[in-house]
């Protein structure tokens, strides 16, 4: 008679499996998750982390998208490699970030908000960040990079205001005639008052700066830029004609010549006047040219006798004192102007820490390391047990001696 066995194992066979071996299967899912959680703690996830910070910059004319000295900003100059250098630079606990590497593979990024204002797009003036993780080691030294980038952007605003000049090259100045020294002086005056009417316009006339309000600033650059002054230079030197002194003999010169040149067409027209005889329009007309004439020799005698080394030196003396006093005045306003973005230049964080992105929950990580462990463990074990020694033969096998018409020799 043939044995037949049924192969397959029931589910309760299993849990008994692993019921047996309970502590080896807890202890290599721990082991799992463990694993898994450091893999992607220290590895996967500093890999795919980013870090983004949102802030609100502010300056003197951020709204025109100008910087104060007139130059252009582009909310992309936050991330240029200058601006990554100096954040590093700032502070020695970020020397060691790849800011080369980051720029190579663009690493790091910059997005602005606009909004619409009479179908046109307006940035609003607030600014994102996002940088990847594997540059840093803390999120804490992350928010301190982007920090140090926005202040670089401050950095950045007062130091092109400090480099605005108001002032006109000394070397320029020198070398200009009076007359272009007069009009060089009206155009830095115009341009010193307008500069402080400008601000007041923004910030009012009480607004203070450097320890005086922006009215006052004005009220002294307008007494130190003389108006009234510049236009009695400016009619001296119509009057009397001064040349600077190296070229005083030289124009004394070209004025007697002139002046010699004008007896000499007087003369000729007088000839000519004495020889008409009919044309009274005509004879008005070289009168009047006869008239033109002498006026200008008399002013050329003038002109002459003015043309002293004392009083050109004279001239120039005053000439060189409205220029120190508005030179003064320009310096005066490069500070207000200075001292007024610093007040006014603003980094606003919207959170005080970094937002995270990019990486998987530890918990989730962990929670699914600690099943699959679980499960291969379960697997090992299952596969063990199935694979034990054949059970021992059971004692109807050990019949074998029995006649198999049941029936005994010892008949």
């Amino acid at each position: 008679m043939e044995k037949q066995y049924e192969e397959g194992v029931s589910v309760g066979e299993l849990c008994r499996m692993i019921g047996k071996h309970i502590w080896k299967v807890l202890l290599a899912s721990a082991a799992c998750a463990v694993v898994l959680t450091l893999l992607f703690a220290f590895v996967v996830n500093p890999l795919s982390r980013e870090y983004s910070m949102e802030f609100y910059l502010s300056y003197p004319g951020s709204d025109t998208l100008k910087y104060p000295d007139g130059s252009s900003f582009s909310y992309r100059e936050l991330i240029a490699y200058e601006a990554l250098s100096s954040a590093r630079n700032s502070d020695e606990s970020l020397s060691s970030v790849d800011i080369d590497k980051m720029v190579k593979e663009d690493d790091i990024g910059v997005t602005a908000e606009f909004v619409t204002v009479n179908e046109r797009y307006v940035q609003t003036g607030d600014y994102t960040i996002t940088v990847q993780g594997k540059y840093f080691s803390s999120r804490e030294t992350a928010q301190l990079f982007i920090r140090k980038l926005a202040e670089t952007a401050v950095d950045s605003v007062i130091g092109k205001a400090s480099g605005v000049a108001y002032t006109i090259d000394t070397e320029v100045f020198s070398q200009a005639t009076f007359s272009e020294k007069l009009t060089l002086l009206a155009e830095q005056r115009e341009s010193i008052l307008s500069a402080y009417d400008e601000w007041i316009a923004e910030y009012r006339s009480g607004y203070q700066a450097g320890g005086k309000t922006l009215s006052q600033y004005r009220a002294e650059a307008a007494v130190a830029c003389g108006e009234s002054e510049l236009a009695t230079l400016q009619n001296e030197l119509e009057m009397r004609g001064y040349v600077p002194l190296d070229e005083m003999d030289g124009r004394i010169a070209e004025l007697k010549l002139e002046q010699v040149l004008n007896e000499e067409k007087i003369a000729a027209l007088r000839e000519t006047l004495d020889s008409m005889t009919t044309g009274i329009g005509s004879d008005s007309a070289i009168a009047e040219m006869i008239a033109e004439l002498v006026v200008r020799n008399v002013q050329i005698e003038s002109e002459i006798a003015a043309l002293t080394e004392e009083n050109i030196s004279a001239f120039e003396g005053k000439v060189q004192k409205l220029y120190n006093a508005m030179q003064s005045a320009a310096e005066t306003l490069r500070s207000v102007s200075v001292a007024l973005c610093e007040q006014e230049t603003n980094v606003h964080f919207i959170t005080n820490r970094a937002a995270v992105s990019g990486e998987i929950s530890l918990a989730v990580i962990a929670v699914g390391g600690f099943l699959l462990g679980f499960l291969v463990a379960g697997i090992v074990v299952c596969r063990m047990g199935l694979k034990r020694p054949a059970d021992a033969a059971s004692p109807e096998d050990g019949e074998k001696q029995a006649d198999p018409d049941g029936e005994h020799d010892g008949e």
